[in-house]
């Protein structure tokens, strides 16, 4: 049973097309998103999607819920790994999807 449902959690990950690279365990997905390119992901089953990134802080929106966390800081469980001109990484926990 456990790997039945391990299988059904990394089904909801990855990117939808282009500019999103998605990489997914059992406790958290790294979503790294191109900057200047509009695209979203999946991870464990919610669209995410990169908002803006202004004055040091990141906005993502995570099924639906925007979250602000600043630049290489964490919030609501969301965590940004890196921000540069062409990327940003941001890692989100498994207890996001509730």
């Amino acid at each position: 049973m456990p790997l039945l449902l391990s299988t059904a959690l990394l089904a909801g990950c990855g990117g939808d097309g282009e500019g999103t690279d998605v990489d997914c365990s059992l406790q958290e997905c790294v979503v790294t998103f191109q900057r200047g390119v509009d695209a979203s992901a999946s991870v464990f089953g919610l669209k995410a999607e990169l908002v803006e990134v202004k004055d040091g802080m990141v906005t993502v929106d995570i099924g639906g819920n925007q979250v602000t966390v600043p630049a290489s800081g964490q919030s609501e469980g969301v965590q940004v790994r890196e921000v540069t001109a062409e990327k940003v990484v941001i890692v989100v926990p498994y207890t996001i999807a509730g």
